[in-house]
């Protein structure tokens, strides 16, 4: 809950409010409830009251009888509200006790003037629970913002697969180019693979092969046994699938079962940069920079970062007939080398200088030295990147 004493006293019930004695953080204290005092405390030693609640109160039980008001307040104030707001209808008569023990406690006593305390009730309960349907709101967004769960990995993996284990490595096949193998008949081949594979290594707890889309995914999942163990079991696994003739093979690295989601990617990542290499076999750990361009891809935030500057640059060329985006991406495959990129570009090395000066003003950063300017460039294009 995020109501505090600031959001209630800023209602429309409320005409005016005074607060009767300083309270250190008094506007920021929480509201979770409102009450009404209507009685003396002899009712039940006011347990009806709980810490947190905002009270209203016009004190006319306590009306004539100043003894009353004080310790009524006193014994509202002993309770740890969230605020005791006293409306002046009856012209309520406030001790030096009661002020002193709301600035000892840091419960604020406010005297205010507008509605009636059901009004003002309405209203803040009101706010209550709108706060609590933000609330509601703000914790499904974080469901929607959060980047992982490991035990919904863990669920879902087992209900597509089966999986079961401690540590997953995923493998991803992709068809060759012009390949007239049965798609069906190559997941049949990868799934034998996988079995002679379990039944001769101990540390493999489970196999398993699926279609998924275009590509074959298998699954090798390790129970709790030593690195070496794995390792071992990881080897005979590459050298049984790296047989299979006909297709591209995408090593993931070995994973937690949690990230499972990670080590699919990885695989995916590998098989497809096999295809368009021309290669068999190529591991996660083998793309290096390509690795850091295809895992920024999944991350919406840095991708819509390096758009918003390439739009720029680009929107710039399109205006003037330059070539910025040109020379950016230069730039970053050159490392910053600004006599190579003239080279490449068939200009003239001051020509490079200029276009770098124009983008830093295009960009906003004309301040910035080249060196972090080109690495603000490798940022910006580094989900254009496909290296090995």
């Amino acid at each position: 809950m995020l109501v505090t004493v600031a959001d209630i006293v800023a209602l429309p019930a409320f005409k005016s409010v005074e607060l009767i004695a300083p309270c250190e953080g008094s506007w920021q204290r929480e509201v979770r409830n409102v009450g009404i005092l209507d009685c003396p405390p002899d009712y039940n030693d006011y347990k009806v009251y709980v810490p947190g609640e905002l009270i209203l109160t016009n004190l006319g039980f306590a009306y004539g009888n100043p003894e009353l008001a004080e310790k009524s307040l006193l014994a509202m104030l002993r309770r740890d509200v969230a605020a005791i707001a006293i409306k002046t209808v009856y012209d309520p008569p406030i001790s030096d006790a009661v002020r002193k023990e709301s600035a000892e406690r840091g419960v604020p006593v406010y005297v205010y003037d507008g509605a009636y305390h059901e009004t003002v009730a309405y209203q803040s309960l009101d706010l209550i629970r709108r706060d609590q349907a933000e609330l509601d709101k703000g914790n499904a967004l974080d469901e929607l913002l959060a980047a992982h769960d490991d035990d919904r990995v863990r669920t879902r993996l087992s209900a597509i697969v089966g999986t079961t284990g401690s540590m997953l490595q995923c493998f991803a096949f992709a068809l060759r180019t012009g390949d007239t193998c049965s798609f069906y008949a190559m997941l049949d081949s990868v799934s034998s693979s996988l079995d002679a594979v379990k039944a001769e290594c101990f540390a493999v707890e489970f196999v398993g092969a699926c279609r998924y889309h275009g590509h074959i995914l298998a699954f090798v999942a390790y129970g709790f046994v030593g690195d070496e163990e794995r390792a071992t079991a990881e080897k005979r696994c590459l050298s049984v699938l790296g047989l299979e003739e006909g297709l591209h093979v995408g090593v993931g690295e070995t994973v937690h079962l949690g990230d499972g989601d990670v080590g699919i990617r990885q695989a995916l990542a590998a098989a497809d940069n096999a295809r368009r290499c021309g290669r068999h076999l190529v591991r996660w750990s083998e793309l290096h920079v390509a690795a850091f361009a295809h895992a920024v891809r999944y991350d919406r935030l840095f991708m819509s970062a390096s758009k918003l500057y390439r739009t720029m640059l680009s929107a710039y060329d399109e205006k003037h007939g330059t070539e910025l985006v040109r020379t950016a991406e230069a730039l970053v495959m050159r490392q910053g080398d600004v006599k190579a990129v003239a080279e490449e570009l068939h200009q003239h090395p001051n020509t490079v200088r200029y276009r770098m000066r124009k983008m830093k003003a295009v960009l906003g950063i004309s301040c910035e030295d080249d060196k972090s300017f080109v690495g603000l460039l490798d940022l910006v294009f580094l989900p254009e990147r496909d290296v090995v």
